[in-house]
C-alpha cells in the first residue's frame, strides 16, 4: 500500500458518503464503462479512500477512473487514477486508494466544502444534549 502522509490533512467522515464512479481509461486506452457505487470512507486534497462491492482489480493495469461525490451539497465530478486495491474480508467489500487528477480550482473547492461539512458536524455535535 502507498501512503501520502505528507499531505496536510485527510477529512474521515463520520458516516460514509455516498459515491459513483465509472472506469474511464485502462492503461492508455480510452473505455467508457456504467456506473459502480460506492462510498468514500476519507478524503484529503489529493486523494481519498473509497469502498465499493466491485472488484476492479488494478493490480495489472493502470486504471483511470470517474468519481462523483457530494461535500456539503456541492457536487464534485473528478478524475482519479486507482493506487492500490484491498479486500475488506469483514465488510465483504474491496477498499481503494484513489490519487485525485483534480485542478487547484477543484482542490480549493474540496477544501472548502470540508470546512463548511466539518463546521456543520461540529455545530450538530454541540447541538445534541
Amino acid at each position: 500500500m502507498i501512503f501520502r502522509r505528507q499531505e496536510s490533512f485527510r477529512y474521515t467522515f463520520n458516516k460514509p458518503i455516498d459515491c459513483t464512479f465509472k472506469i474511464i481509461k485502462i492503461d492508455d486506452s480510452e473505455v467508457n464503462t456504467e456506473f459502480g457505487s460506492g462510498q468514500i470512507i476519507d478524503i484529503s486534497p489529493n486523494g481519498l479512500k473509497m469502498i465499493s462491492s466491485l472488484n476492479v482489480s488494478p493490480t495489472l493495469k493502470k486504471v483511470e477512473i470517474e468519481v462523483h461525490f457530494p461535500i456539503d451539497e456541492q457536487a464534485f465530478i473528478t478524475p482519479g487514477i486507482i493506487l492500490w486495491q484491498k479486500k475488506e474480508w469483514s465488510l465483504n467489500v474491496y477498499s481503494y486508494g484513489i490519487k485525485l487528477l483534480c485542478s487547484e480550482e477543484i482542490t480549493a473547492s474540496i477544501v472548502t466544502g470540508l470546512k463548511k461539512h466539518a463546521e456543520k458536524n461540529v455545530q450538530s455535535k454541540k447541538a445534541k444534549p
